[in-house]
């Protein structure tokens, strides 16, 4: 059996299991049966967090397909409340991804990262959203993510307008997320459509990331040490703050939600 919590990070939902719970067991097999919606928990990931001293975890991340992932803005900001609820790390400590160190800072529900992260605008894509030409930017950051301004994301039929965006063949063969975004007064609302959940999330915080990068880089938003405010499709706002020497910050809330114990698999 697998003792398991689940965690949501501004809804955007995970279940974080110790490494040392499952052994040498089979991620990506866990990841397809405890994310199921219908057999299993019912999340967007799994995270899995091995204790490496008082001050860093080691953190992996899986799609409810079972693919692994490098790097996860929400996913990260949920291992950090876990690690610091359950002791294993004070409140300031150190994840360690596939994608890099990131230095973590709980307080309370409210999490904040700051990544040394290589993100970069690989290319400028025309993409067609609900029969418009737009320009896009397709940014790596870990994971690719093709970011699509738009004048209202409460476009008509979500997954229909964001399936082929997702496999575009200037993606690449892997494809990317899609985050379509609007510009709303003092904030930016965004939805997002991800690869291996292969339908919408409640929000992402690396296509928050990923957002606020390519439109500064644009020229659509102010260059200065002032946060952005993007609300998420939960309701809940993230703040993306674009640092010093390449750094990001992630903040905004992550919440426990419940403790389980997942069952072994029939043989």
């Amino acid at each position: 059996m697998s003792l398991f919590s689940k965690y949501s990070g501004a809804g955007n939902d995970f279940v974080i299991v110790r490494a040392e719970e499952i052994g040498l067991g089979d991620a990506a097999a866990l990841a397809r049966r405890i994310c199921s919606r219908r057999r299993g928990v019912g999340v967007d990931g799994l995270i899995l967090i091995r204790s490496l001293s008082e001050e860093m975890v080691r953190v992996r991340f899986f799609n409810p397909d079972g693919s692994e992932f490098a790097t996860c803005g929400n996913g990260s900001r949920c291992a950090a409340r876990y690690a610091a609820d359950r002791g294993l790390t004070r409140e300031e400590l150190v994840l360690a991804t596939d994608d890099g160190e990131i230095l973590a800072r709980v307080e309370d529900r409210r999490v904040s990262l700051d990544y040394s992260l290589d993100a970069a605008i690989e290319r400028v894509i025309h993409a067609t959203v609900a029969g418009v030409e737009r320009t896009a930017w397709l940014v790596r950051m870990g994971t690719g993510h093709l970011v699509v301004p738009v004048d209202d994301v409460e476009v008509d039929d979500f997954h229909s307008v964001c399936e082929p965006l997702r496999r575009h063949p200037d993606a690449g063969p892997g494809g990317a997320n899609v985050d379509l975004v609007e510009r709303a007064g003092d904030r930016l609302r965004i939805r997002t459509f991800e690869r291996g959940v292969e339908g919408e999330t409640l929000a992402c915080g690396s296509g928050c990331m990923a957002s606020v990068l390519a439109l500064t880089e644009a020229g659509m938003l102010p260059r200065g040490p002032d946060p952005i405010r993007l609300e998420t499709r939960s309701g809940d706002v993230l703040q993306v703050t674009l640092l010093h020497e390449g750094r990001i910050r992630l903040s905004g809330p992550a919440d426990h939600v419940f403790d389980g114990v997942l069952p072994d698999a029939e043989a």
